[in-house]
């Protein structure tokens, strides 16, 4: 594994700003840190996925495990006024160090995704659910590597990060599924005149989702070429 750099760069014009969404500071000459300067934007690319995934799929899940995700944000946003403690490098990005967010973010996505799709989501062979738990848990090491690697949080801040973002998605997983759901909200949320406007749906009680709308698929194919065979005699 590559050795971390031993300094922090010094800023060529610090009386500049840029925005710190997607303003990544990296040494050019690093094949590595160019590589990770990319792997450290992945949440604006898992937000992208929660909006599409919203969009497209129009499932109250989806919705509650985003909100989920903005919660723990804005949690984040908290805890590092409250500890106010620095970055490693002063002039790499703005505000307070601790806890990583980036670590945070990428751990409650991957912890909250692996606890739904193994107690939620039925697939023909399991071992799908395995490599997206590798994928998943890998995603978020190399993140919270690269957050070090980069100079913007140290050890210690990457894994209180980390660890609140495990710990958060525990929290809202076991409230909204065992506390929420039981009462009724979701169900109501779907019925809702709203909900019915913007076509949403609660497909956990299926067995097999993939399945099942494939089913539905061939259903309506066959439907269909039937009516074209009998227009056709």
């Amino acid at each position: 594994m590559p050795s971390m750099p031993a300094l922090c760069p010094v800023p060529t014009a610090p009386s500049l700003t840029s925005l710190s969404l997607t303003h990544v500071q990296f040494d050019p000459a690093d094949k590595l840190a160019y590589l990770l300067a990319y792997i450290t934007l992945s949440p604006l690319a898992i937000l992208a996925a929660y909006a599409s995934t919203i969009l497209a799929r129009r499932e109250i899940a989806a919705i509650v495990m985003l909100a989920g995700q903005l919660v723990c944000e804005l949690l984040n946003a908290t805890l590092k006024e409250v500890l106010q403690e620095t970055r490693p490098c002063d002039h790499l990005g703005k505000g307070y160090g601790m806890p990583s967010s980036h670590a945070q973010f990428a751990w409650y996505f991957s912890t909250y995704l692996l606890l739904y799709t193994y107690t939620r989501i039925t697939v023909d062979n399991t071992i799908w659910k395995h490599l997206l738990a590798i994928v998943a848990i890998s995603f978020s090491v190399v993140v919270s590597y690269s957050r070090i690697y980069l100079g913007y949080h140290t050890l210690t801040q990457v894994i209180y990060g980390a660890s609140f973002g495990v710990c958060f998605a525990v929290f809202w997983y076991t409230f909204t599924e065992h506390v929420i759901r039981p009462q009724g909200w979701f169900s109501w949320a779907v019925q809702h005149p709203w909900g019915k406007l913007f076509y949403l749906r609660d497909s956990r009680d299926i067995p097999n989702v993939a399945r099942w709308e494939y089913q539905l698929y061939e259903t309506e194919i066959k439907a269909k070429r039937t009516k074209v065979e009998k227009k056709r005699k």
